[in-house]
């Protein structure tokens, strides 16, 4: 009798072990807010749920939060805001991101940012300079854009490189939900 109860929580506990391993490798996985690259939309030590079946068939859009590894680097996991998607021609100016997308240019209106916050340039984009995303190519921003290391720095990241959306918020318990 022993030995069958035993034998049933071994089984019980293994099979929990590779339900939760089967959809931490393919479909979601929890990631923690690490800095303050994203403030005021997500801070240091909240919990969010990465979704990671979507990119396959669905293309990702400006204004979309994802987590990307960084350019040389698979064992870091950042959180950025997508700016710019493949095609489009890209350029920082006055503290305000311009993007021209089949032919329309506009500014990007950025609702999610501190009010006053500037767009400055960096050591891969240059001020007032253009740039053309490439297909599999994305601009990436943190919406703390002083305190940010982002596409600025290390330039654009290929869609390999990206992990999946953040799609929930699920501490602190006060910001419990699904993010736009």
């Amino acid at each position: 009798m022993k030995d069958s109860i035993f034998l049933e929580l071994l089984e019980t506990v293994l099979s929990s072990i590779v339900v939760i391993f089967v959809i931490y490798t393919t479909i979601a996985l929890p990631e923690q807010v690490q800095g303050a690259s994203m403030e005021p939309s997500f801070y240091s030590g909240e919990r969010i749920l990465v979704e990671k079946v979507t990119k396959y068939f669905k293309d990702f859009k400006t204004g979309e939060v994802i987590v990307l590894h960084p350019p040389n680097d698979d064992h870091v996991d950042f959180i950025k805001r997508v700016i710019a998607v493949p095609g489009d021609i890209i350029k920082i100016f006055q503290c305000d991101v311009y993007i021209n997308r089949d032919g329309q240019k506009y500014k990007l209106d950025e609702p999610y940012l501190s009010e006053g916050t500037c767009t400055g340039a960096g050591g891969k984009l240059k001020e007032g300079r253009s740039f053309k995303l490439e297909e599999n190519q994305y601009l990436v921003l943190g919406d703390n854009r002083s305190r940010s290391a982002d596409s600025r720095s290390f330039g654009f990241i290929e869609q390999e490189r990206i992990v999946g959306r953040v799609v929930f918020r699920f501490w602190p318990l006060s910001q419990l939900g699904y993010i736009d």
